[in-house]
């Protein structure tokens, strides 16, 4: 059954949305801020579920590119509604309804505002089930939903990627045009028939960061907020959370290559953790965990909160003596299929290790 989101939830949203981009997928601050600038008090925004579609026509949306870009040069918020026009024109039909491409980070929000701008519903649901770098990397890929015709826009200008070029040469023109263009731009591409998209969408996505948002920002304790976000993830296709340490990053070590934020932090554990010492590697997002051995990795989620205020870091958050507490979750099982892990395993973020399912945090057994 379809439902609403009001001005008021999109900071519990933003929230959430940070919280399942698992350290990548850029400050969700400023679109936040965006929409609840537009929005008025009264207005809402239509999310349709799973059983709410028919055979509408469904696009996916969402920003690529430097989110620092996009933070430094503030969208209108006008810009995807000439995206959505021009798609429209090239397939010779209408939009039914928008539905995101990713869910961690800003990407969980973009969509919310295109289906403001363009009076268009929401699919509650998504792509990818968290944060991830590459357009193939998608269980629309994954189930053969063309990426094109695929439209990009920017402040000043549009482009579009047409044809049944592979979605590799469609990541590349899309970067060159990003490259030469501002930094970062809003896309339209990835439509199905609602047929289609049911049996490859993520679902529930966007209620479940939703759901998580609301869970972290009460003014509550943190155990009670630990209880919630656990109550909130055992609720949906992802699996219970893990306690995996509490502590303090002792080092951090990060650097930029090929336009990704690359390295590692270490963490020294306290309390019933403190004969624990474990290093958390990333690439844009939290891949993988250490513990002299392999504990979870990608695309299992890796959350790393605040200890005292259990709110969410990213990447580019992280530094020498916060104190954080870890925790893993089981991926939804779609990511963790034979042909899904091809796309987004340990080994396409340079990881010389071969994925194994996270394990119960008392009978876990480590792995190569």
């Amino acid at each position: 059954m379809s439902w609403q989101i009001k001005k008021q939830d999109i900071p519990l949203v933003a929230l959430g949305a940070k919280l399942i981009a698992c350290g990548g997928g850029g400050d969700t601050k400023t679109i936040q801020n965006l929409l609840m600038s537009i929005m008025k008090d009264e207005e809402s925004i239509t999310v349709k579920t799973i059983v709410d579609l028919e055979d509408e026509w469904v696009v996916g949306t969402g920003m690529m590119g430097s989110t620092i870009f996009y933070n430094e040069n503030i969208p209108t918020g006008i810009q995807g509604s000439r995206a959505i026009k021009v798609y429209e024109s090239i397939i010779k039909q209408k939009i039914g309804a928008i539905i995101p491409v990713e869910i961690g980070g800003v990407n969980g929000l973009e969509p919310l505002l295109m289906a403001y701008q363009n009076n268009l519903p929401v699919v509650d649901g998504d792509g990818m089930g968290k944060a991830f770098p590459e357009l193939s990397m998608t269980t629309y890929h994954l189930n053969k939903i063309p990426v094109s015709p695929m439209v990009l826009e920017t402040h000043e200008e549009y482009t579009v990627i047409q044809g049944n070029e592979n979605i590799q040469i469609t990541s590349e023109k899309t970067k060159n045009f990003i490259a030469k263009s501002g930094g970062y731009v809003h896309f339209v591409g990835f439509g199905s028939n609602a047929r289609k998209m049911k049996t490859s969408m993520i679902s529930g996505s966007l209620n479940l960061i939703y759901r998580l948002g609301s869970a972290l920002i009460k003014e509550t304790s943190v155990s009670e907020k630990r209880i919630e976000m656990m109550a909130v993830f055992e609720n949906s296709l992802y699996g219970k959370p893990i306690s995996i340490i509490t502590g303090v990053i002792t080092e951090v070590s990060r650097w930029f290559e090929e336009g990704a934020l690359i390295g590692k932090f270490t963490i020294e554990g306290r309390s019933s953790h403190s004969n624990k010492r474990m290093e958390i590697k990333f690439k844009n997002e939290f891949i993988a965990i250490k513990e002299k051995l392999y504990r979870c990795m990608t695309p299992d989620l890796i959350l790393v909160l605040d200890d005292e205020k259990f709110s969410p870091y990213n990447v580019s958050e992280i530094q020498v003596g916060l104190a954080v507490t870890i925790f893993a979750v089981p991926a939804p099982n779609i990511l963790r299929t034979k042909d899904m892990l091809e796309l987004v395993g340990p080994e396409n973020y340079g990881l010389t290790v071969t994925y194994q399912p996270l394990q119960g945090d008392q009978s876990h057994e480590a792995w190569n």
